[in-house]
């Protein structure tokens, strides 16, 4: 076996139960408890960051928002699993990081909130050696009330 590739069981497993949780918050059928967990959390998403021997696996996107002319270009290492293929590969959604402050850093230190995108890649778990889950509450809306 090739000393620079890791065995993706593990990934696969953590992903695997990552998406059976997610499709629980979704509000999957085949719960009885599933639309109580959809309305008592109000999120669809476990995000998470994945690692591979040389860092934190980063991706770039590019959010339209009303014309191709209007857009927000973004780096992340935040994503969501989608789909889980039987050969070591994962399609993944990429969350982009909301930033409340005046920084161009992306680590989880500054990123004050998470957005689900429908920008989606497919990658082969051989290639990462770790994943990090992260706390539910970076995907809720950011309220911000008035001072008067």
């Amino acid at each position: 076996m090739d000393d620079s590739r890791s065995d993706p069981i593990c990934l696969y497993d953590a992903l695997y139960a990552i998406k059976e949780q997610q499709d629980q918050l979704q509000g999957s059928p085949t719960s009885c408890y599933s639309s109580l967990f959809k309305k008592l959390f109000r999120i669809d998403t476990i995000p998470f960051i994945l690692y591979s021997k040389s860092g934190a696996f980063e991706l770039a996107g590019l959010k339209y928002r009303n014309t191709k002319d209007d857009h927000d270009h973004f780096i992340t290492n935040f994503f969501r699993v989608e789909h889980l293929d039987k050969i070591n590969g994962a399609t993944l959604s990429l969350l982009r990081p909301i930033l409340l402050c005046q920084t161009k850093k992306y680590d989880i230190c500054h990123v004050d909130r998470l957005e689900r995108t429908n920008i989606c890649v497919t990658v082969d778990l051989s290639y990462f050696c770790a994943i990090q889950c992260l706390d539910l509450t970076l995907l809720k809306e950011i309220v911000i009330e008035p001072k008067w």
